[in-house]
């Protein structure tokens, strides 16, 4: 029997149903939404969230961010798993068959448990 688990994929008509009816509701209630984007306090409003937007990743993330995608992400998970396909389509051994050969080596005494 085939178990039915929503995947959420289902989203997009949906999304274009409601974004179509709150179109029809804002124009039935006579909102021009042309004017409302192209108003100067709105205009003013979206310049005043922009800059501050980039001040706040320029001052306070940028240096977290690159920490985390740089040393963090690229350095320790994407270098060695490139690495690691690399060396399987080679037929070299992976970082994981080293270092279990290493731990597992036979001239060394068995590891105590």
């Amino acid at each position: 029997m085939k178990n039915y688990r929503p995947t959420g994929e289902r989203g997009l008509i949906k999304w274009i149903i409601l974004i179509v009816v709150a179109l029809l509701i804002l124009s039935y209630f006579g909102f021009n939404l042309r004017n409302l984007v192209n108003a100067p306090t709105t205009q003013d409003n979206f310049g005043y969230v922009a800059s501050t937007t980039v001040t706040v990743w320029n001052s306070y993330l940028a240096k977290p961010a690159g920490y985390l995608w740089n040393d963090i992400f690229i350095n320790l998970i994407w270098d060695p798993a490139l690495q690691n396909l690399e060396n399987m389509k080679e037929g070299k051994p992976t970082n994981i068959n080293n270092a279990g050969n290493q731990y597992f080596n036979t001239n060394s005494p068995a590891p105590v448990k």
